[in-house]
């Protein structure tokens, strides 16, 4: 016995944090699928283990197979049955004879090809880029590959991959970037040195700013000494600021009382009155 399953692919990133979180992963669900010039499902072959498919079929969109019998065979027929199709598994792009439009093919440098339209191969036989308007090459979702020219949504690189949960990454001049900006629908189609595009090892530092230290004042103890909630992370000499943001303009200098073990004991200077569960915040 065994378990094959699909899942949509926008449903893929929680679904494997949900197996995650319950002990199962990371990356149940990683095989892309295809029903379209893009990877529009992902699937997973587990054997014999009642535990994982309980967990698996508590999942929202989930499309599961249980049984005996050829894994390969009967994952083939669950992708089929979704109108999609498993890119390893694709016939292998022919050299004559007709092509089928929304057929995935293999070609020999083992990228994949989505056909548009139907065409005939012994007419139209050049490597398949040099006919665009009849089939597009699918983009592996897992690689990082050469920069090409999105045409649309289906191979527009995204800010979030749903099969890393990272930006996607191409190589560009010699470099290697990731997204970093997209339009309204998480789509980068701009070319890098347009928009959107950072190299990696050359990112910003980030700008300071107001961070929480987790902690609010519960106890004046006594001149400029507060008791707090928790270990604050705060270092010596360090701005601070009290109560909500972004109410009070005022800056603290937030330091420990002695120089031994930190505790839960701050020292403000100048000192001020502020009221028991007010926040700490620190310029981080």
């Amino acid at each position: 016995m065994s378990m094959c399953a699909i899942i949509p692919v926008a449903n893929l990133l929680s679904a494997n944090k949900t197996l995650e979180e319950v002990g199962f992963g990371p990356n149940n669900f990683s095989v892309p699928v295809y029903a379209g010039p893009g990877a529009t499902h992902a699937a997973l072959h587990s054997w014999d283990d009642a535990t994982f498919e309980a967990a698996v079929q508590a999942i929202p969109g989930v499309v599961v197979d249980i049984g005996s019998g050829d894994p390969v065979t009967r994952t083939q027929s669950l992708i089929a049955a979704q109108g999609a199709q498993w890119g390893e598994k694709s016939p292998a792009l022919p050299t004559s004879g007709n092509v089928l439009a929304n057929t995935l093919y293999r070609y020999d440098d083992n990228t994949l090809w989505w056909v548009i339209q139907t065409f005939n191969r012994s007419a139209y036989s050049a490597h398949p880029s040099t006919y665009p308007a009849l089939i597009r090459r699918v983009r592996n979702p897992y690689a990082i590959e050469e920069w090409h020219q999105p045409i649309d949504q289906y191979d527009a690189y995204k800010l979030v991959n749903p099969f890393t949960g990272k930006p996607d990454q191409v190589t560009y001049n010699g470099e290697t970037l990731y997204v970093t900006g997209v339009d309204g629908s998480g789509n980068n189609v701009w070319e890098p040195g347009t928009y959107g595009w950072t190299v990696v090892g050359q990112e910003p530092e980030p700008e300071a700013t107001w961070v929480d230290t987790g902690v609010t004042v519960t106890q004046l103890v006594g001149a400029g000494v507060y008791r707090v909630s928790g270990v604050p992370t705060i270092t010596l000499n360090q701005a601070i600021r009290l109560g909500d943001l972004p109410a009070g303009e005022t800056v603290f200098t937030g330091y420990w009382p002695t120089t031994g073990t930190p505790s839960d004991y701050i020292k403000i200077s100048p000192h001020v009155t502020t009221a028991n569960g007010a926040k700490v915040w620190k310029w981080a």
